[in-house]
């Protein structure tokens, strides 16, 4: 028995911090990045990464490394799913290659810790030829969250999962974090969830600022925000049009997410040197250094664009999937 899956990592083209609401929007696309496992008939079930073998058993009875910790709990909640349906556990050698941080160990911010649950929840689901479809597995990655405590907007999930762009709309997090089920919740509706697969999007140049950190504060958004965000990201479904992409990152800076620290010098540089070149540009999710995007109609600022990136010590990855346009 051999069963070898992989998932990408995303970037959010628009409605970052919007998608924290209830009901709001973002449309967020795959990137040509992955998570990577690979399932083996073993006697007993071991997690390896980084070629180190963690035995199941001894995580669950000692605690586990954090960088595990999402792995582990999937495996536990499908394994109690299983014996919900009377099926049989099998026992396997659990391999992970990770392609979503560099050769230093700095991650991309392409959402790691959301491909590490959908990446196992993916290869369980052939393992026990359980069929559960796409959606039915974003839920359990939702609930897996749950029980992580450590909840995400859940874009990241369902584009990771679709491994398609997609328009996202985040289901009622109130509703979730009252309802006392758990399995029962797989089957019935989610109020005000959305997934929007999407044929086609925009051309965009992804930079990477080399930053990963973490800010001492955390700031809080009024109902302005939203309101103004969801509109943007709307106008954008409809149109393409980057002067949404524009407005939105400026939306973004009233947040006060520079002084915050979550938009850094270097993601700062990367939008106001794509603007000196005419070209709308933005972060990519939460900030704290990582990504951030230029929508790309003209082929021929990419070279100039390119550069302006490189001076100011920021990488340009070649991670966006052509068949995302």
């Amino acid at each position: 028995m051999r069963v070898h899956e992989k998932v990408p990592g995303k970037l959010y083209v628009i409605g970052e911090y919007n998608v924290l609401k209830s009901g709001h929007g973002a449309i967020v696309a795959p990137v040509n990045l992955f998570l990577q496992g690979t399932f083996v008939a073993n006697h007993k079930t071991t997690i390896i990464e980084d070629g180190v073998a963690y035995p199941y058993q001894t995580l669950l009875e000692n605690g586990c490394p954090h960088q595990l910790k999402n792995t582990v709990t999937t495996i536990t909640f499908f394994n109690e799913y299983l014996a919900l349906k009377n099926i049989p556990l099998q026992q396997f050698e659990y391999t992970i290659e990770n392609n979503l941080i560099s050769d230093e160990q700095v991650k991309f911010g392409l959402g790691s810790s959301a491909a590490s649950v959908v990446l196992t929840l993916k290869l369980l689901n052939r393992l026990y030829r359980t069929n559960l479809s796409p959606l039915v597995l974003f839920k359990m990655a939702v609930l897996i969250q749950r029980e992580l405590n450590a909840l995400t907007s859940g874009g990241d999930l369902a584009c990771t999962i679709f491994d398609m762009p997609l328009y996202y709309v985040r289901y009622d997090l109130n509703w979730l974090l009252n309802e006392k089920r758990t399995f029962e919740l797989l089957e019935v509706e989610w109020p005000l969830l959305e997934i929007k697969l999407l044929t086609k999007l925009p051309t965009f140049l992804v930079g990477w600022t080399k930053e990963t950190i973490t800010p001492d504060t955390n700031g809080t958004i009024d109902s302005a925000f939203f309101k103004k965000a969801n509109k943007l990201v709307h106008h954008y479904l409809v149109t393409y049009d980057d002067i949404y992409i524009k407005q939105y990152q400026n939306l973004l800076d009233k947040l006060g997410l520079t002084r915050q620290g979550m938009i850094t010098p270097r993601l700062e540089a990367l939008v106001k040197t794509a603007r000196s070149l005419g070209v709308a540009a933005k972060i990519s999710g939460a900030g704290y250094g990582d990504c951030g995007i230029a929508q790309i109609n003209d082929q021929s600022v990419i070279e100039p664009l390119t550069n302006l990136w490189e001076n100011e010590g920021i990488i340009v990855l070649d991670i966006w999937r052509k068949d995302n346009e």
